[in-house]
């Protein structure tokens, strides 16, 4: 053959090289949309979720926070495109994630499942937005409040076999409906502690007659009992619960379900340790894991992180105030009567004890009516 037909060759056969190796590389691209990808994800929340915008199947190893063994869950798909933010807490069933986030994935138990990141299910009265620490004006230390946090514990029927410790801690149902009739009556509208915080360091208007309503432990017939009663007239609440009881199943507490629900019409849930324990006077690891792991447990379960803590027996020290200002915390309450209230005390703030023997007289002399 000539020279022009040798160049002929020569040019059609790097055309058809050039050819096949685009090929090739669009191959690869297409296996690269579905990359297997291995990754640990550990329980102290180091590790965050990948933002993706096709579906990836991963294989992780998960280390169970309740056991030194490893548990793998051979495949699951992201199908979507999830908010980054730390992984607090992983299960068999549930990856939870911080306050940052907006959903929760949920894994199933087959080999092959979907992680499907769709937004937390709407609440009927509040959001998953976090709450922002109100930055403090510079009237902050001017503002002082009268405004009455009144302390419950059992709002249900008496048991027969009732002592005078639990005669004590419990209003009956029938009861507690005659307080919401009367402070009702009287104009009293109900606020959180969020509320509070934002009225002294900000000025944020509360109505004319606010009053807090608190229910320390979490017993489960608040769910029954003070919940709708609640609910008819208004008024919402905050449940300082026990979340190791909780976390346990144990029957005189409120489940983890009945807490979400009560948090999406308008209540707050904020943590009173994992067991009910003195805090003071006591060494740190103690504090830590009694407010930390409460504080972790809340967050896990309803999706922001607490900002309010209440003191187990009303006790505590520096060394807890400290830390609960170390970990994010707010204010703190304490069992010591009190009515007014400003923002540097906002981690020892006062409250009234409504008991068993707490007749509306008596409750009217503690309100100053």
């Amino acid at each position: 053959m000539n020279r022009n037909t040798n160049d002929w060759l020569h040019c059609n056969l790097l055309s058809i090289c050039f050819g096949l190796s685009l090929v090739l590389m669009g191959c690869s691209h297409t296996d690269a949309d579905s990359l297997s990808v291995k990754s640990t994800l550990n329980s102290t929340g180091d590790d965050s979720v990948a933002s993706v915008s096709k579906k990836i199947t991963a294989t992780d190893t998960i280390q169970s926070p309740k056991s030194d063994k490893s548990s793998t869950l051979p495949v699951i798909q992201i199908d979507s495109n999830p908010t980054r933010a730390p992984i607090i807490g992983v299960n068999r069933d549930t990856i939870v994630l911080s306050d940052q986030a907006t959903s929760i994935g949920v894994i199933s138990s087959t080999a092959t499942s979907t992680i499907s990141m769709v937004p937390i299910t709407a609440t009927p009265t509040s959001t998953m937005v976090p709450t922002k620490l109100p930055t403090p004006d510079e009237f902050l230390d001017d503002r002082v409040v009268r405004l009455p946090i009144l302390m419950y514990h059992y709002v249900e029927p008496l048991p027969n076999d009732a002592d005078n410790i639990r005669i004590g801690l419990t209003v009956q149902p029938g009861v507690f409906r005659q307080q919401l009739a009367f402070l009702h009556a009287k104009g009293y509208k109900s606020v959180s502690l969020y509320d509070l915080t934002y009225y002294l360091a900000q000025g944020i208007d509360l109505p004319e007659r606010p009053i807090i309503f608190c229910f320390d432990d979490g017993y489960r017939g608040l769910y029954q009992h003070a919940f709708p009663h609640m609910e008819e007239y208004g008024y919402t609440g905050t449940v300082f619960v026990l979340t190791q009881l909780m976390d346990e199943n144990h029957p005189s507490y409120l489940t983890w379900r009945m807490a979400r629900r009560m948090y999406e019409y308008g209540w707050k849930i904020e943590p009173h340790s994992k067991t009910h324990v003195q805090l003071s006077d006591r060494p740190f690891e103690l504090v830590q894991y009694q407010v930390l792991g409460s504080m972790q447990t809340v967050q896990a379960h309803i999706g922001l992180q607490p900002r309010y803590f209440s003191y187990p027996s009303g006790l505590y020290d520096q060394q807890v105030i400290e830390y609960l200002k170390a970990l994010g915390f707010w204010g703190a309450v304490t069992t010591e009567f009190g009515l007014e209230h400003n923002i540097s005390d906002a981690f020892t703030w006062n409250r009234i004890r409504v008991s068993g023997k707490t007749t509306i007289d008596i409750l009217s002399k503690y309100l100053e009516e």
